[in-house]
C-alpha cells in the first residue's frame, strides 16, 4: 500500500518520521469516533505516553534491523519482525512486554503502508505474546556456580559472580565500590534512590573474591563499555542456566540465590529468624522485614 510521501523503498529512519507524524493525529482525537470511521479499531495512537512508548519499540526495531544491513522499508519482511520479536522472547522478557512491542510494530507498520506485516502481527498477537514469561517471582538457582561457570563470555562471568556473591541486581553490579579496609561492599543510588552496604568483615574469603571480580570486571567495562556487556548479558545467562538444566527466571535469581544461603549461613551462627532476616534485609537494600522473608519464600 502506497501512502502519500511514503515510498515502497524508503529508507527505515525516514519510515519512522512519517510514521509519528500520522500516528500522532489521534492524540486528542475520539477514540469512539475513530473506531467508528475505521471499522472498530484505530491507525493511530491516542496518548502522549503511548506515543513514545511505541515509537520507542519502532526505534528499537529500525536499529536493530539496521545492524543487520536492512536500511529500506521495502527489504523488510514479516520473518525480520518475527525475529526480532523472538529475540525479546528469549531474553526472558513478560508477556505484558511482549503484547505492548507487537501493538507498537503493528501500529509502526500500518501507518507506513505495510499492511502485509500489520495484518500478520495482528493475526498472530497471541501466538507472539504467549512466548513471553509469565509474571512471578525469580527463583534461586540450585548450582548458581554452575551456571557462572556456563556462561561464555567473561564479563558476564564477573557480573554474575558479583550478583551471586553480594545479592546486588544487575544494574547495581557497575555502581559497586570496594571499600578493602572496612572489608565492605558499598552500592551508591540503588533501587529507590538507597544506599547499600554488605559487610564482609565475617567472610575474609569472599570478600577477596569480591575484589578479583570487581577488578576485573572494571577492565572490561575500560575496553569495552557497559552498555554492551549489558545488553548481550541476559542472552549468554539464558544459553546457561539452559546448560546447566536450571530454570530461567532472570539475573535476579543470583539474588535470590544469595539471600537463601545468606540467612542460613546466618542461622548457622547462632542467630534468630528474626535477627537473620533482619541483617539480610538490610544487606539487600529494603526496609522491611517482610522482604526478606519474601526472597526466602
Amino acid at each position: 500500500m502506497k501512502r502519500m510521501g511514503m515510498r515502497s523503498n524508503s529508507g527505515l529512519t525516514y519510515a519512522l518520521k512519517y510514521a509519528a507524524g500520522v500516528l500522532k493525529q489521534g492524540i486528542g482525537m475520539s477514540k469512539r469516533q475513530v473506531y467508528g470511521e475505521h471499522g472498530g479499531r484505530s491507525p493511530y495512537i491516542h496518548s502522549y505516553s503511548t506515543f513514545n512508548r511505541y515509537m520507542g519499540v519502532a526505534k528499537d526495531f529500525v536499529r536493530w534491523a539496521k545492524e543487520r544491513g536492512v536500511n529500506r522499508l521495502d527489504r523488510v519482511t514479516y520473518e525480520h519482525v518475527r525475529a526480532f520479536l523472538e529475540e525479546k522472547a528469549q531474553r526472558g522478557v513478560s508477556e505484558k512486554t511482549l503484547k505492548v512491542n507487537t501493538c507498537a510494530l503493528e501500529k509502526f507498520f500500518g501507518a507506513v503502508g505495510r499492511e502485509d506485516i500489520s495484518g500478520k502481527l495482528r493475526e498472530d498477537y497471541q501466538e507472539i505474546y504467549s512466548r513471553g514469561r509469565l509474571p512471578g517471582r525469580a527463583l534461586p538457582f540450585s548450582n548458581p556456580q554452575g551456571v557462572i561457570e556456563n556462561l561464555k563470555d567473561p564479563a558476564h562471568r564477573a557480573v554474575a559472580g558479583l550478583q551471586y556473591l553480594t545479592g546486588a541486581r544487575v544494574g547495581d553490579v557497575k555502581k559497586m565500590e570496594v571499600d578493602e579496609v572496612g572489608k565492605r561492599v558499598l552500592i551508591h543510588g540503588s533501587k529507590g534512590g538507597r544506599d547499600r552496604e554488605i559487610d564482609f568483615s565475617d567472610r575474609p574469603d569472599r570478600f577477596e573474591r569480591v575484589k578479583e571480580l570487581h577488578r576485573e570486571l572494571q577492565r572490561h567495562i575500560e575496553e569495552r563499555g557497559w552498555k554492551e556487556i549489558r545488553e548481550s548479558y541476559d542472552e549468554d545467562l539464558k544459553q546457561a542456566v539452559k546448560k546447566s538444566g536450571e530454570v530461567y527466571t532472570g539475573s535476579h535469581a543470583f539474588r535470590v540465590s544469595y539471600a537463601v544461603e545468606r540467612f542460613e549461613e546466618l542461622k548457622a551462627k547462632g542467630l534468630s529468624d528474626e535477627e537473620a532476616d533482619r541483617v539480610l534485609t538490610r544487606e539487600l537494600g529494603h526496609n522491611r522485614l517482610e522482604m526478606s522473608r519474601y526472597y526466602r519464600r
